[in-house]
């Protein structure tokens, strides 16, 4: 076991979600956690037929890359890149994304999750 004696301690009774974020941004989670938000609810960010051909891929520095499966999709989100922004800002409740980037790769729907696809295809 080992002590750690300079490290900060709470010393009262904490709430659990205080204690969850400081675990997140104390490994360097935060980034995943906020793009794993940003999935979930990107079907009512974006719509049913962009969200269908399209996916948040991660955030790095401020900036949210959304990968897609064709270029139209990509020219329709570049488009829309401010509404989504400020979309993904109330809805998600992610503060800090300055800019939107635009991904083309076919492999789009390789990189989701299962619990992903089986809530589309439930509808």
């Amino acid at each position: 076991m080992k002590f750690r004696i300079k490290e900060p301690r709470m010393n009262r009774p904490t709430r659990f979600g205080v204690l969850v974020e400081s675990i997140i941004g104390q490994f360097g989670f935060r980034e995943d956690f906020l793009v794993e938000s940003i999935r979930s609810k990107w079907l009512s960010v974006v719509g049913e037929l962009i969200a269908t051909h399209s996916f948040p891929d991660r955030i790095f520095s401020g900036i949210l890359f959304v990968a897609v499966d064709h270029s139209v999709y990509a020219g329709e989100i570049s488009m829309m890149k401010d509404a989504i922004l400020a979309k993904v800002r109330d809805v998600c409740g992610v503060p800090g994304l300055r800019d939107l980037r635009v991904l083309v790769r076919r492999d789009v729907m390789a990189g989701r999750s299962s619990s992903a696809k089986n809530s589309r295809g439930k509808r």
